[in-house]
């Protein structure tokens, strides 16, 4: 088992998930996974994922495998962190049952639209209008554990409050919650 609990962070393409989950992994004292569902994404070719009509036909399955696979990547007993986009219900279900035996902190990367809108834009490797999309539904599921807005703190500063959030011995309550939802 896990001597912490898992970060699991849940935010639009644009928040800044990534840059604050790798500042994590440089500012732990021990090693530390970092399961991202873009990970996952891009074992596709980038001429695939380009073709918008191939889409829905690989991003669907291809993330249920990657929502299947944490709790099998949670074993090998490495402090965790998880870079999520969750925009469906069935994939939020599929988290919540499939780490029931771990503790996970679900951790909820805000940020303003207008400063997502940037973001998207500036980077150039997005679908422009991606995070518009994304932005209601990826925090449509209920409460979080912990609430980071990133237009707010850097991304050290935010693995900074990941790192204290994880040595306060916090439990996280969220997944709880959400499993006994779906459960009734």
């Amino acid at each position: 088992m896990n001597r912490y609990p898992i970060l699991f962070l849940n935010g639009t393409s644009s928040s800044g998930k990534t840059s604050m989950a790798k500042a994590f992994q440089r500012l732990w004292p021990e090693p530390v996974i970092y399961a991202s569902n873009d990970a996952f994404i891009y074992m596709f070719a980038e001429h695939v994922l380009k073709q918008k009509e191939n889409l829905p036909k690989v991003i669907p399955p291809i993330l249920t495998a990657f929502y299947r696979s944490l709790p099998h990547i949670a074993a090998c007993g490495f402090p965790m962190i998880v870079d999520s986009v969750i925009e469906d219900e069935g994939w939020m279900r599929e988290c919540v049952n499939g780490l029931v035996d771990f503790d996970v902190l679900f951790v909820g990367v805000k940020c303003p639209l207008e400063e997502l809108e940037r973001r998207e834009l500036a980077r150039g490797d997005r679908h422009v209008g991606f995070a518009r999309w994304q932005y209601e539904r990826v925090h449509a599921f209920g409460a979080y554990d912990f609430e980071l807005d990133t237009s707010a703190s850097t991304p050290e500063q935010c693995a900074g409050l990941l790192a204290e959030l994880l040595r306060s011995g916090r439990k996280g309550r969220a997944f709880d919650e959400l499993r006994r939802r779906y459960a009734s």
